[in-house]
């Protein structure tokens, strides 16, 4: 059944190397999105060669665990330590955000509008947001997130659903998969109403870190869904980035991407599409 496939590259900005990874896998390769980290260290470096790369959609990878705020520490107090660094463990945060959800909620708030602004302050079209470790899917944080969703018209949210086609490798009996599905049903609902879609399928998950050619081809020749997401983790600071940014520019996958009927599309095509409608 022919479909439609994003290949998204997250964290745009952490560093040079994963910058030149993502570059090099839109210009020569497969990826069609990319989701930068408004807060990383290499940001504007990101920002600028995506301003240079016209057919790249660009998005907000949401941190609200392992990495730096947008704004001071002494404005989000409950979400950051006094060097301005979140909890590293996604875990860890998502259970703080839920004990002390009430107070926390105008800290979020604050934060995810301050990762918006400075997003938007690059002169970016914000044409979808993700979360880092998908911790913008937590029940608290989407909570927050749908209302601006509308606000800054978001028209394109990942929501991690990972069917069968992502267990090779992965342990039977792991929750998580199961989880974000669930997770992913209640935010597809709320981001609804906002004005906000989504593709039907997402994997990556269970490749995390593994998402080499042999594996990205297995994920491409079993496709179904009518639109899907891909997403990868290029970077050329180790061994398990260049895989990945090897087997986004494999020509072996490019061709299994033809013979199963898919078309390459970005973020922005299939949330400028939804708006039309």
């Amino acid at each position: 059944m022919p479909g439609e496939l994003i290949v998204t590259g997250d964290d745009f900005g952490a560093s040079a190397e994963v910058n030149d990874a993502i570059e090099a896998c839109h210009r020569d390769g497969l990826l069609t999105s990319a989701s930068l980290m408004a807060s990383a260290p290499a940001f504007a470096d990101a920002a600028a060669r995506a301003r240079g790369l016209p057919g790249l959609a660009t998005g907000l990878h949401l941190v609200l665990c392992d990495g730096r705020a947008a704004s001071a520490p002494g404005a989000v107090p409950g979400l950051v330590d006094e060097a301005g660094r979140f909890e590293v463990s996604p875990a860890r945060a998502g259970l703080r955000y839920w004990s002390a959800r009430r107070a926390l909620r105008p800290q979020l708030e604050r934060e995810i509008r301050a990762q918006l602004e400075r997003f938007l302050a690059s002169g970016l079209a914000l044409d979808h947001l993700d979360g880092h470790h998908h911790l913008h899917l937590h029940p608290v944080v989407f909570d927050v997130l749908a209302p601006l969703l509308a606000e800054y018209r978001v028209p394109w949210v990942r929501f991690v659903h990972e069917d069968g086609l992502g267990r090779s490798g992965a342990p039977r009996l792991d929750p998580v998969p199961a989880i974000f599905v669930a997770l992913s049903r209640r935010a597809r609902r709320l981001a609804a109403s906002a004005g906000a879609r989504g593709p039907g399928r997402v994997y990556g998950l269970r490749a995390s870190g593994r998402l080499d050619e042999r594996e990205l081809l297995r994920l491409v020749r079993g496709l179904r869904a009518p639109r899907v997401e891909i997403y990868a983790h290029p970077s050329r600071a180790h061994d398990a980035g260049r895989a990945e940014e090897a087997a986004l520019c494999s020509a072996a996958v490019r061709q299994a991407l033809k013979d199963v009927g898919y078309r390459l599309v970005t973020s922005r095509e299939l949330g400028q599409r939804g708006a039309a409608r």
